[in-house]
């Protein structure tokens, strides 16, 4: 692969890394670059790994899923290099991320994760998050794995009634 080829990729991850105020799954990420004809998967997965290496982005981890985030070098790096970044691509991205800003909200916004406890229990914590900051977080400890798992795949379809009765009960 061309030296030229990964620059851009690596800069597409960092602007679209830019123009959003929350961490963004690989999927969202991979599939402009994907679906816009510019590489392949393992492309991708090359300039993401190169990216994380040099710290120029974070990754924040769940049990089934990754979330990555520009960094401050990563900003700074884009800030310096973003001008070899034609106008038309960021366009481009700009347009994307507009006509995908609810299927990036809706995969942005409820997180969960579960951990084992130093007692051997499970502690399922499940997030409502706006814009990047936490409106509702619920955190059970369970006693086996399997139910930490259940509630962190059930969390999206619960988290809305969720809230609202946690919210009504508590401001009665």
């Amino acid at each position: 692969m061309a030296e030229e080829s990964i620059t851009i990729y690596k800069l597409i991850i960092l602007y679209i890394l830019s123009r959003v105020d929350t961490p963004l799954p690989l999927g969202i990420i991979s599939d402009y670059i994907i679906d816009h004809g510019y590489t392949n998967y393992f492309n991708v997965q090359n300039a993401f790994g190169e990216l994380l290496e040099a710290e120029l982005i974070r990754e924040n981890t769940t049990y089934h899923l990754a979330y990555y985030e520009l960094s401050r070098t990563g900003r700074e790096t884009l800030n310096l290099f973003g001008h070899q970044l034609s106008y038309e691509i960021q366009q481009e991205i700009n347009e994307y991320l507009k006509a995908h800003q609810y299927e990036i909200l809706e995969e942005t916004s409820l997180i969960s994760d579960y951990r084992m406890t130093p007692d051997g229990s499970y502690l399922a914590t499940c997030t409502l998050r706006e814009k990047n900051q936490t409106a509702f977080s619920l955190s059970l400890a369970v006693s086996s794995e399997e139910d930490a798992i259940k509630i962190c795949n059930n969390w999206r379809e619960a988290s809305e009634e969720l809230y609202r009765d946690t919210i009504k009960r508590l401001l009665q």
